[in-house]
């Protein structure tokens, strides 16, 4: 059986260890363009990495949860929620109170509109939603729109997840709909931009359900190690300078990491400590990535001079500063969760796993 159980295989590791080398791409990417380096497209290969991961381990918890008769839209949308506003509400505060910092001082930073409309919008995830609010990023905000599509990509698949199960149809309609214009906004191919992401999230999404029928047969770990250094080569050659998002480099990118997570079922060899290691890098990769270009682009205003050795500091200081800032926020995601649950008379996550979840799967399923 497919499994994520860090005692039994090394894929659990190995995506986190993708989840934390895609936020440290998009950091250093953005540190060398914004820092005056030169210009590359990593940041957008890092936020490609991301998708992918997102659209696997989504498909990923429907699969598990919805076994539960119990788990539903509510439950999922609460869950995805929480992860998400836990570590967004305060980042996207304590982006305007830079904002507002900015201008008081009057400090020469590009950014893009810092008004409270195009404030509210961000903070209800509407930046560049074709509908509704029509607002754009934020200050220094600009790289939040791939949260915002995520977010209503969230909504959106669960919705229609849970639609064709049979489960709160009607609800499952009236939270689909309004969550429909981002996603479908994004699933086309528009050459030089990323409007074709939520193809991507997809291709992703559907490979978690063909890992799952191929890890039932037996893995032939060296021919899908073959097949990860292939399609990951000719990604790597496919790559467009400039247009990194174009569609038709997606197949052998979610190729390359459907085969790795294939290798990874049936291996094992991570060291303990390299793993605790990288966990602890995975934990704060979504804070670094909400706030490093704040930081980033905040220091290299105070210090004009464009060296390596400015880049190098912003970049150890917005790790720093992501670090305590999940250990704040972010790390918190379950209790939010929980309290939300509560509050609304769901079974919390601890609720789930004693005893008193059994008699309510019991109950539910009488």
């Amino acid at each position: 059986m497919f499994t994520l159980d860090p005692a039994k295989n090394d894929t659990s590791v190995t995506l986190n260890l993708l989840r934390a080398a895609a936020a440290q791409v998009v950091c250093i990417g953005h540190a060398w363009n914004f820092g005056g380096m030169g210009s590359t497209s990593a940041p957008t290969d890092g936020v490609l990495l991301f998708f992918v991961l997102s659209g696997f381990l989504i498909a990923y918890t429907l699969d598990t949860k919805s076994k539960s008769p119990s788990y539903g839209i509510v439950d999922f949308g609460i869950e995805r929620f929480a992860r998400i506003y836990t570590a967004y509400l305060p980042a996207i505060l304590a982006i305007g109170l830079v904002a507002l910092a900015i201008q008081w001082y009057g400090l020469d930073i590009k950014a893009d509109r810092v008004d409270l409309k195009t404030f509210i919008g961000s903070l209800l995830m509407q930046q560049n939603v074709p509908c509704c609010l029509s607002v754009s990023t934020f200050g220094t905000a600009g790289q939040l729109t791939s949260v915002a599509v995520e977010f209503h990509i969230y909504f959106f698949v669960g919705a229609l997840y849970f639609l064709l199960r049979g489960k709160n149809v009607l609800l499952c309609c009236l939270i689909a709909a309004p969550f429909s214009f981002m996603p479908l906004a994004y699933f086309s191919n528009i050459p030089g931009t990323d409007r074709a992401l939520f193809v991507l999230w997809l291709l992703a999404f559907a490979s978690y359900y063909i890992a799952k029928t191929v890890v039932e047969y037996r893995v032939n770990v060296a021919f899908w190690c073959l097949a990860f250094v292939v399609t990951l080569t000719t990604w790597l050659i496919e790559l467009t300078p400039g247009d990194d998002a174009t569609l038709r480099q997606y197949p052998m990118l979610v190729m390359a990491f459907f085969s790795l997570v294939l290798v990874t079922q049936r291996v094992r060899i991570i060291p303990k400590r390299l793993a605790a290691l990288i966990n602890v890098a995975a934990d704060y990769s979504f804070s670094l990535f909400l706030i490093h270009l704040t930081i980033l682009r905040l220091i290299f205003a105070l210090w004009p001079d464009a060296t390596i050795w400015r880049m190098l500091f912003a970049i150890v200081v917005a790790n720093a500063l992501a670090f305590v800032f999940a250990l704040v926020f972010e790390r918190h995601y379950h209790r939010v969760s929980d309290w939300i649950k509560s509050a609304l008379g769901r079974p919390s996550r601890q609720w789930r796993s004693g005893p008193a979840a059994k008699a309510y799967a019991g109950g539910q399923q009488s």
